[in-house]
C-alpha cells in the first residue's frame, strides 16, 4: 500500500522528433515507439531512468506527469479515500495499456500517477 519507486516520467510534446532528440542529447536511448494515425509515442531509457514521450493530440501539451509504482492499488485507493490533504484527480481505474492507476494532484496543480502493473 506504499509507493515502491518512480516508474517513469510521462511527457507530452508538440514534436516527437525534437523532444526525443533533446532526451537523446542527455544520454537517453530510444527503446521503443508506438502510435497510430499520426500520433507518435515512445520510451527512452538511460540506466534505470525511463521517460515516455507522447505527442499531444490537440492543443498545448500537459505538464509532465511522474508515474509512481505501487503494488496494491485497491489498498492505496482506500488509503487516499481518508487522506485529508490529497486531491484524487482520477479514482482507481483500469487503463487501456493494461495497468491500474489513481491520479492525484498536489496543491500546485501537478498531477502524479500511482500505477500498478497488471499481474
Amino acid at each position: 500500500m506504499t509507493v515502491k519507486a518512480i516508474d517513469h516520467i510521462y511527457v507530452e510534446c508538440r514534436s516527437f522528433e525534437r523532444t526525443a532528440a533533446f532526451w537523446q542529447g542527455l544520454g537517453f536511448k530510444l527503446a521503443e515507439t508506438w502510435g497510430e494515425g499520426g500520433h507518435r509515442a515512445g520510451a527512452l531509457v538511460c540506466g534505470a531512468a525511463r521517460v515516455v514521450l507522447a505527442e499531444a493530440e490537440a492543443g498545448d501539451p500537459e505538464r509532465p506527469t511522474v508515474f509512481l509504482a505501487i503494488d496494491d492499488p485497491l489498498g492505496m485507493s482506500e488509503k487516499l479515500r481518508v487522506a485529508k490533504h490529497v486531491e484524487v484527480a482520477t479514482p482507481l481505474e483500469d487503463t487501456h495499456w493494461g495497468t491500474r492507476w489513481i491520479r492525484v494532484r498536489d496543491p500546485e496543480g501537478n498531477v502524479f500517477a500511482l500505477e500498478a502493473r497488471s499481474r
